[in-house]
């Protein structure tokens, strides 16, 4: 028959953290007023803490000598392990800290190819200068993206938080305001003069839609108006944009900002007709809220709403 002999355990489902701080003072300093002094105690509430750890601890732990105090062989044996204990515990309860330069995180950000030709390179350059072992996953803007960026799977997401999904769990913050210009090719017959609503709605126009399927917001506010547009194609990507458009008579509407970027490729960029001249529309950076005190997090939405700011 083996028997088993349980040593004395100290029960630490009551214990007081501020217990063992006091404690790793009287150890360090063997003087009850210069702990008492050290963690910002009086006297008496460090003479009532040390009665308290050598009931807990069954051993004295400070003993008078002369005329000062000396450890027992307990309190020797204790005072480094305990050092390295609330050492750790500070370390684990330390407030996050990033440091770009060192890091190694990886960022999933959601948006459309828009917001990829807009921002995304000088993001990316800005990222990469202060941040050179990051990783990043752009990724195109889904219904499936959507759900991930409400659960907290997606960093970070760019796009229009007016009448989209509902987002209530998560934050947003504005990055730039955007309107909508119309785009043909060079030479087209409407490229002449101004282009009345009626001439919009009449002529063929692609439209700029992720699933293929559906209308836009230029539909959107036809509809407003009673109105309603052809749209003969549909493209998923906005770079598709110069090479479909510059060999069609199709117009397509698209963002201004991105607009300005197909300059010169064969494209001719006019106003909309009047009436579809309404206010801009805002792009915002989206978050969960599992994100919004995390400093690698705050960091990297630093650094899109600086690059914004030049847009």
């Amino acid at each position: 028959m083996v028997y088993i002999k349980y040593m004395h355990q100290t029960n630490i489902n009551n214990l007081d953290l501020n217990l063992l701080v006091a404690l790793e003072a009287l150890l360090e300093t063997s003087s009850v007023s210069r702990a008492a002094e050290q963690v910002n105690l009086s006297q008496p509430a460090m003479s009532r803490a040390l009665e308290r750890l050598r009931h807990m601890l069954k051993d004295p732990l400070l003993v008078r000598s002369g005329r000062g105090m000396v450890l027992t062989p307990r309190g020797v044996a204790l005072r480094l392990p305990l050092q390295e204990a609330l050492s750790r515990v500070r370390g684990v309860l330390a407030p996050n800290e990033f440091i770009p330069a060192q890091s190694t995180e990886h960022f999933r950000i959601m948006g459309m190819d828009y917001f990829s030709h807009v921002m995304m390179p000088k993001v990316l350059e800005q990222i990469y200068t202060q941040a050179p072992n990051v990783s990043v996953s752009l990724e195109n803007v889904s219904q499936s993206g959507i759900e991930a960026l409400k659960a907290g799977e997606i960093d970070l997401g760019i796009g229009v938080v007016e009448d989209g999904p509902d987002l209530s769990n998560c934050f947003h913050q504005a990055l730039f305001d955007d309107n909508f210009i119309c785009v043909m090719r060079q030479h087209h017959p409407l490229s002449k003069g101004p282009m009345s609503l009626s001439t919009f709605c009449s002529s063929g126009h692609a439209l700029l839609s992720i699933t293929g399927k559906g209308t836009g917001e230029i539909d959107r506010r036809l509809a407003d108006l009673g109105e309603k547009r052809l749209i003969q194609l549909r493209l998923p990507h906005f770079l598709a944009i110069p090479s479909v458009i510059s060999h069609t008579d199709l117009l397509v509407t698209i963002p201004r900002k991105l607009g300005r970027l197909f300059e010169g490729e064969s494209l001719y960029i006019c106003e909309l007709p009047e009436e579809l001249r309404r206010a801009d529309f805002t792009i915002s950076q989206i978050w969960h809220e599992r994100f919004q005190h995390d400093p690698a997090r705050k960091w990297l939405r630093s650094i899109l709403k600086s690059v914004s700011r030049g847009i």
